[in-house]
């Protein structure tokens, strides 16, 4: 007979892949660290090799693994809405969602179409804004949920963090010929306030004595993008969104590290409409870091 390639073993190799650590899987899973070293044992004898590579911190997919992981990934959402579509019951009601600039698109050009297909009865109205004026939001019943972009050393309040999707790391950026003047301040691409990587470059300059000066402010992702890759202006963005255009400055440069902050997943006070968690299983399944 041939072998049966189990739902479970790609559900815990694909937690890995999303979260770099077999801890952090294991956490996620519900399951102890040696069920999931020996899901991943089952899975490379049914692949023939190596998926992952892994030392005390992290853990990073073999060329085999990367093949593996996008071979199967398809078919684990496919099993998982499958299986929703039999067992969910019909959802319906309106759910107000903010969303943090910078992941708007990949979040909603991952859920929207399955909302819309599987969950009519269900309608989302959607806010973009940065962290720190979503949570405002949030906190005063404005929305009910919002994927926001907090520092991982802030814990959320208790019972509201209802997903997340891993740590994002902030860098400094400049353009690749872009020669800073250590005798004039250092011109800034900045947020709007209440985004914390505003609050992280400008405490960082300040502690370090460094004068600074605004270039642009906006609230969108797009100009400040522009405004660095042009040489204008230093910024701040995830290390997963430096472009081709941008170089990463490091403390040899006079920038020092930026504190690693963490994509949550947060509900308003109070319980969970029907609706809403009908959309955090969606969010959860169609949209990665």
């Amino acid at each position: 007979m041939s072998e049966t390639l189990e739902i479970d073993l790609l559900r815990t190799f694909h937690a890995i892949v999303r979260f770099g650590q077999f801890l952090a899987a294991s956490h996620f899973l519900n399951k102890s660290p040696s069920a999931v070293s020996l899901h991943v044992r089952r899975l490379e004898a049914l692949a023939g090799g190596r998926l992952l590579e892994r030392d005390n911190q992290t853990v990073t997919l073999t060329p085999l693994g990367r093949r593996f992981a996008l071979q199967t990934a398809e078919l684990l959402q496919l099993h998982d809405r499958l299986l929703a579509g039999f067992t969910a019951p019909v959802a319906s009601g309106r759910i107000r969602l903010g969303i943090s600039e910078e992941y708007a698109a990949a979040v909603l050009g991952s859920t929207l179409p399955h909302l819309s297909a599987d969950f009519p009865g269900i309608e989302l109205e959607v806010e973009t804004g940065n962290s720190g004026r979503l949570s405002a939001r949030l906190e005063r019943g404005q929305l009910d949920m919002a994927l926001l972009v907090e520092p991982i050393d802030v814990p959320a309040p208790v019972g509201r963090c209802v997903k997340s999707f891993g740590v994002t790391e902030p860098v400094w950026v400049a353009a690749h010929d872009y020669a800073l003047d250590p005798g004039k301040p250092v011109p800034l691409a900045l947020h709007s306030k209440g985004c914390p990587y505003r609050a992280v470059a400008i405490d960082n300059l300040s502690r370090l004595g460094r004068r600074w000066r605004t270039v642009i402010i906006s609230a969108g992702v797009s100009a400040l993008d522009a405004a660095i890759e042009a040489g204008l202006a230093i910024g701040i963005v995830d290390r997963a969104r430096v472009s081709e255009s941008m170089r990463v400055l490091a403390p040899a440069d006079g920038f020092p590290e930026l504190p690693v902050h963490e994509l949550r997943l947060m509900s308003a006070p109070g319980e969970l409409s029907a609706a809403a968690e009908v959309l955090v299983g969606l969010i959860g399944h169609d949209f990665h870091l």
